[in-house]
């Protein structure tokens, strides 16, 4: 009953854990600097998914290239204040509701006459709207102070008004998002604009409104624009163009005196469209914000903050899942959230710091959730591993740890390639040397033999004396065994040649691929991970075959049919081995394709020799084993072979039933 009550106070723990981190992650996202391009991404991402809104209310005239190509006007400076009198004139004639400047007016024009025009005009609209520049001069030891520049005193008094035409705050991504409704002492152009409108949000206190935050009506383009040339043009546009609009005027670049000034900033599109907004078109949105009372305000800092909490600790719950579930609870988490979210922006004009559950909290829960529990398992895994380790192989440790493993006896039927390897010659050079100097070489070999059949993702079965057994499609399922199989034979081929008291040692190796009984074969006392069945067998004796026909690894037909084009191989004959009734076909592995170095030559003319012996030609088989073991340096085990059975057969004499099935009576 202990263990699983240490288990749960574990899982407990973590979770509580996880919970706390989650939390604290998320407090500090909202309450520190780093937390603020989530902020900013909080804020973006419900714009980009929503339709763009009605906006056909205003007007924006640009002072464009355009414009000033066509008014022979500079691009970036001040222009002739003449120009802005039959501009002002016809949108008094047309009835506009409001005329918005994003230009300041707070020097002299070169000519007085325009100005007394410009004032008279203004002042026969009666709804016009100037704009001054705010300027923040940083001092040193910190302190800065701000300055206004303020249209010209005639423009001011025949004006209706007048105000700061800055943005305040100005992102790092110079982005606006905060709605600037002035200084303690001068009211922001658009709240001015607003009031003279009748917007009921002015008549309340500036410095006691609620921060607001701008609504965005779509990405840049959004309001409908002419340039400034188009209004003077009297073809340009048709009477009352202008009748009952908003109409403001800026430039795409400050006009003006503050034209030194960046008037292009980032909205909540820029997001994915990367463009900025004329400032003008910032103005714009503002301005119907305060008429509509459309304006966005952010959640309160507590309930901000209760939702953070809350939200921790249902990514905390995360531990209690598998972690697909988990995965998948917290995608669907991720969805809601945003989805809420976006909801609210559009529906009740409330944002909310959604990212941060969704960028950090639940991500963090989630790794939180697999990493715990992972660790977990492992932990336990490892303690099975060191229980069963010393005397299992890896492989069998690891199916044990992952508890889908069988300890009881008995096995299931599956299709493996089984892989018998032997020292050649060891048994008798062992007779002359010293156990402590076997065991090394012993040691050194099947070092090299683990490693090469580990390496191709073999398991090693046992060891027995001087030899290895090793499977592949058992106890873990690889569709590709004999070609992983053949793999690792062509790697122990060049790496498991030892050298004793001047003599080499080389690996012979067989390899088979059958069914195979593979379980947990013993008593219940004692067991051991094996296979068993005749596909074992013939790998064993396929390794034996190699000291009669002096080769280095043997494959059945069984195998070569799965190994399509990738090896060099030599047919080797057909053979009915001791203790069997049915013949088999049997091969030579020689080498991997991509190390062939003219193989093909001798083998097409060992395998006509073969033929030849199939068919009692034993003359022409003669001669092409002969030639054979020429090409080959004088020496030619397979060759050697056939040329001592074809002297047998011609001086016993050979059935008249022959098939050129090789009988061999020694396993």
């Amino acid at each position: 009953m202990r263990i699983p009550k240490i288990k749960h106070l574990r899982r407990a723990l973590t979770i509580i854990a996880g919970g706390l981190l989650a939390i604290g992650m998320g407090l500090a996202c909202l309450r520190f600097s780093f937390g603020e391009p989530l902020m900013r991404l909080s804020y973006n991402l419900p714009f980009i998914f929503r339709s763009n809104l009605d906006t056909d209310k205003v007007i924006l005239v640009y002072l464009d290239e355009q414009s000033a190509k066509q008014l022979h006007q500079p691009i970036d400076d001040v222009w002739n204040r003449a120009l802005h009198v039959p501009l002002l004139d016809r949108l008094t004639r047309d009835n506009a509701r409001l005329v918005f400047y994003d230009i300041v007016f707070d020097q002299p024009a070169a000519d007085p006459a325009a100005d007394v025009a410009f004032e008279d005009s203004i002042r026969r609209n009666g709804r016009v709207i100037l704009g001054a520049s705010l300027d923040k001069i940083q001092r040193m030891g910190g302190v800065s102070r701000q300055t206004v520049a303020a249209p010209i005193k005639p423009l001011r008094k025949a004006a209706a008004g007048w105000g700061i035409l800055a943005f305040d705050p100005v992102d790092p991504d110079y982005g606006v998002r905060q709605i600037f409704f002035g200084t303690s002492l001068i009211p922001s152009a658009t709240w001015k604009a607003a009031q003279v409108l009748g917007a009921s949000f002015t008549r309340e206190s500036r410095e006691t409104s609620a921060r607001c935050w701008v609504n965005y009506y779509g990405p840049r383009d959004t309001f409908p624009s002419i340039n400034f040339g188009q209004t003077l043009d009297p073809e340009g546009l048709p009477p009352g163009y202008f009748k009952d609009k908003i109409v403001l005027i800026g430039g795409r670049s400050t006009v003006g005196s503050s034209a030194a000034g960046r008037d292009e900033f980032a909205t909540p599109y820029s997001t994915s469209n990367h463009q900025f907004s004329p400032g003008l078109e910032i103005h714009a949105t503002i301005l119907l914000n305060l008429l509509r009372s459309e304006w966005l305000t952010r959640i309160s800092e507590n309930w901000e903050s209760t939702f953070i909490v809350v939200v921790g600790l249902l990514a905390a719950g995360l531990c209690a899942l598998r972690p697909t579930l988990a995965t998948l609870s917290a995608l669907l988490a991720s969805i809601a959230i945003a989805c809420c979210a976006c909801w609210i922006v559009w529906g009740q004009r409330i944002w909310v710091a959604w990212m941060v559950p969704v960028a950090i909290q639940i991500p963090f829960g989630l790794v939180w959730s697999v990493g715990s529990q992972y660790l977990l398992e492992s932990r336990r895994r490892e303690e099975l591993r060191r229980a069963f380790g010393f005397y299992l192989s890896p492989h069998m440790a690891d199916k044990i740890a992952n508890s889908d493993f069988d300890l009881r006896p008995g096995g299931k039927l599956v299709e493996a390639t089984v892989i018998f390897t032997d020292l050649e010659n060891f048994t008798t050079l062992s007779e002359d040397l010293d156990p402590a100097e076997v065991s090394a070489i012993l040691i050194a070999y099947f070092e090299q033999t683990t490693r090469c059949i580990l390496e191709n993702k073999g398991t090693i079965i046992k060891y027995v004396g001087d030899a290895v057994m090793a499977a592949w499609g058992a106890p873990v399922d690889e569709p590709a065994h004999a070609i992983r199989a053949v793999e690792a034979a062509c790697d122990l081929r060049y790496l498991t040649e030892l050298e004793v008291r001047g003599k080499k040692l080389r690996t012979r190796i067989g390899i088979h691929s059958g069914k195979v009984l593979a379980g947990n074969l013993g008593s219940t006392f004692r067991f051991d991970y094996t296979m068993i069945g005749d596909a074992v067998n013939f790998a064993s004796r396929l390794e034996s075959l190699n000291k009669y026909l002096s080769t280095q690894v043997l494959i059945s037909d069984a195998v070569r049919q799965q190994l399509g084009d990738k090896f060099i191989t030599r047919r080797l004959g057909e053979f009915r081995v001791a203790g069997k009734t049915r013949s088999v076909v049997i091969h030579e592995l020689l080498c991997r394709c991509d190390s062939e170095s003219g193989e093909k030559s001798w083998i097409e003319l060992f395998e006509t020799g073969l033929r030849a012996f199939g068919s009692a030609e034993f003359r022409e088989a003669r001669d092409s084993m002969n030639r054979t073991r020429q090409m080959r340096g004088g020496f030619d085990g397979p060759a050697e072979f056939y040329l001592k059975k074809i002297a047998a057969l011609e001086a016993n004499g050979h059935s008249e039933n022959w098939t050129g099935v090789v009988q061999l009576t020694e396993k």
